[in-house]
């Protein structure tokens, strides 16, 4: 092939590739529009529906604002409080069973007291009690014992002796 062919050939085929690129760029160029027009509606119902909703929780949180900041001084104020009631309650409670312990203490100790002293009374009651009924007993035996042996010394002379009494004895 001479050279002026091959020319041709060759600047045919760079004016295919120009057109090609250019329906190309062209169906770019659609695209992108539609893209636009599309994004461009999007836009336009945001702004209708999103940004109101917007302004409506801004403005929520606006007037919402002072009235958080206010309960969270209470909440912040409430916690205070109930730590010093708490530390309040702690020392009572610590002081009322130091008071109970020394009572129950107190109770314990008049309790063994009272033991010990009605022990000892029941002792002396008994001691005082029993040692004249032992010696009434006694008495009471010794008068019985002469009076029987009085008796017995009669009832002797009336019986013959049939064994002497230290024989009896084993």
């Amino acid at each position: 092939m001479d050279e002026t062919t091959l020319l041709i050939a060759f600047i045919a085929v760079t004016a295919v590739a120009v057109v090609l690129q250019t329906l190309i760029l062209a169906g770019m160029f659609v695209a992108m529009r539609k893209m636009i027009e599309r994004t461009e509606a999007l836009q336009a119902r945001l702004n209708e529906q999103a940004l109101p909703l917007l302004e409506k929780v801004r403005g929520l949180v606006d007037e919402s604002t002072p009235m958080i900041r206010t309960v969270m001084t209470n909440v912040a104020e409430t916690s205070d409080l109930v730590k010093s009631q708490a530390v309040k309650i702690d020392g009572a409670v610590t002081e009322l069973v130091g008071i109970a312990h020394k009572q129950a203490e107190r109770a314990n100790g008049l309790a063994n007291r009272t033991m010990e002293r009605v022990d000892h009374t029941a002792a002396a009651v008994q001691n005082a009690v029993t040692t004249p009924v032992r010696h009434l007993s006694g008495l009471v035996e010794g008068v019985l014992a002469g009076i029987g042996q009085l008796a017995g010394v009669r009832r002797e002379r009336q019986r013959t002796k049939a064994v002497p009494k230290d024989d009896m004895f084993i």
